[in-house]
């Protein structure tokens, strides 16, 4: 027997090969990105004589958005359809979920059968015969080898120059001697044994749907045809959302020693210990399951200057969300947060929309900043667009002002609010976060923190090396009596002094 060629490594000349033949057979493929992975050709082959089915004779002549390419040993698949009802726009995004699972089920090197594929994961499956490489081509894959043997990675074979016989071996055994192995059914390891955990998978990367696709075209068909700039504006819109992901979006993953984050946390912010605890339990039970960043709105209470905002801009920072801040205190009507409506001549998204859609994670970190301050005796409450996102049924659905063609997904957000005191704070508002009250710090703590915010500006300053690498104790003890928003500030001052 010997082994098909759909079963080996495909060298490059024969990639571009099928590649040509492939586009000679759909001519429109001609001036389209189509870079799929070898062993995934055959399932890019049946996916676009599919897509023929579903396309008229004007998609021929205005070519449509077609992009295949390899992410990651996975197929990955954008085709969208000029003036496509909904009905065919589903129709499609049907065949590439479809040819996206097929993909996974195929072997990105030598298409050969894989079992346990998932077009959701963060990485494609392997054959058994190619999951220990590295590179999709034959070329690659045996220059790869040579440098892993070079290296020491990998230790190198020994091949005998003669038979147990004396005799000279015949190098076209070699050939022969591997067709057959190929053919032999695979031979399952043992069992691990019972005190021995078995491998964990890699866990795949939390996905959302964002958006309707079909909701986003007809916001861009409804204005294609205006002559003003709301046509160019809502084709710009459009084509940044795609570019972020488009109707779907990736969810920020906890870092996997997070239980070390917390602890860096209570260290660096000592009075903010019941924050640590709550984010913990959160943590914990997101770990658990897929592993993405998520917390209910919280509200800090605390007097001012004691690190609040601060303490949100180091998480985000760490956990690498996205972070902005709103200043509530100045803010006349809802339309930093939900955009403003569109029949004015100015109107533009808010911000919760231009974070989610413009950028590939949908739990970035917004901190609602003073909010007790916020002037609600204005004709337009600034308040009014929190009581839909800081409830996650209703957030789901969320819908920009400026935008009402279609919903977004906002139901991911990661909210922390501050505040001096809760009393101006309307009821509503306050049983749809955790408020946890925030002391200042103690004379102790602000010693501690100093030191840290010491060395944090002596790491990142390109003048920190002329500084000495701690505070001298004196130092110290004349700044354990300033609140912590004015330590930064006045070593800075110092440090100009000197």
């Amino acid at each position: 027997m010997t082994r098909p060629n759909s079963r080996r490594p495909m060298s490059r000349a024969a990639y571009q090969a099928r590649l040509a033949a492939l586009k000679t057979e759909h001519p429109w493929l001609a001036r389209q990105v189509v870079e799929p992975a070898p062993g995934h050709l055959a399932v890019l082959a049946h996916f676009v004589g599919q897509c023929e089915l579903l396309m008229k004779p004007a998609d021929y002549r205005h070519l449509p958005l077609f992009c295949a390419t390899n992410q990651r040993d996975k197929l990955s698949l954008r085709v969208e359809l000029v003036g496509a009802s909904i009905n065919r726009d589903r129709a499609l995004l049907d065949l590439i979920e479809a040819a996206r699972h097929a993909a996974q089920q195929h072997c990105p090197v030598c298409s050969a059968p894989v079992i346990g594929g998932d077009a959701n994961a963060g990485q494609g499956v392997r054959c058994k015969q190619h999951e220990a490489t590295i590179g999709l081509f034959a070329e690659d894959l045996k220059r790869n080898h040579k440098l892993a043997v070079a290296a020491g990675l990998l230790p190198a074979a020994t091949k005998p120059e003669k038979s147990v016989r004396g005799e000279p071996l015949d190098p076209s055994i070699d050939d022969a001697v591997h067709a057959l192995v190929q053919s032999l059914p695979d031979m399952q390891p043992p069992a691990a044994a019972p005190d021995q955990p078995a491998p964990q998978a890699p866990r795949a990367t939390p996905q959302i749907a964002f958006l309707d696709a079909a909701g986003l075209r007809s916001f861009v068909e409804r204005h294609r045809a205006k002559p003003d700039e709301k046509g160019k504006r809502a084709q710009y819109i459009a084509e940044r959302i795609r570019a972020a992901g488009h109707e779907r979006r990736k969810l920020g993953e906890l870092p996997d020693d997070w239980t070390e984050l917390i602890e860096d946390f209570q260290r660096d912010f000592p009075n903010f210990a019941e924050l640590a605890e709550v984010l913990h339990d959160h943590f914990a039970l997101h770990a658990m399951g897929d592993g993405r960043v998520a917390w209910s709105p919280i509200l800090l209470v605390g007097p001012a200057g004691i690190g609040k905002t601060e303490a949100a801009r180091w998480l985000a920072a760490r956990l690498s969300l996205h972070f902005r801040v709103i200043d509530m205190a100045s803010t006349q009507s809802s339309s930093p947060l939900a955009g403003s409506e569109s029949f004015w001549s100015n109107s533009e998204p808010g911000v919760v929309f231009e974070l989610l859609a413009y950028q590939p994670l949908a739990n970035p970190v917004i901190v609602l900043d003073e909010l007790d301050k916020t002037d609600q005796q204005r004709q337009y409450d600034p308040l009014a667009a929190l009581y839909t996102l800081l409830e996650p049924r209703s957030a789901c659905d969320f819908i920009d002002l400026s935008i009402r063609d279609f919903a977004i997904d906002a139901s991911h957000v990661n909210w922390i609010a501050t505040a001096n005191s809760i009393e101006s704070i309307p009821a509503p508002l306050l049983s749809r976060m955790t408020v946890l009250h925030v002391q200042a710090p103690t004379p102790a703590q602000v010693a501690h923190i100093a030191r840290q915010i010491y060395g944090r500006m002596r790491a990142e300053s390109p003048w920190g090396s002329g500084f000495a690498p701690t505070l001298d104790d004196q130092v110290v003890d004349k700044l354990k009596n300033l609140p912590p928003r004015t330590l930064g500030l006045a070593l800075k001052r110092a440090g100009a002094c000197c």
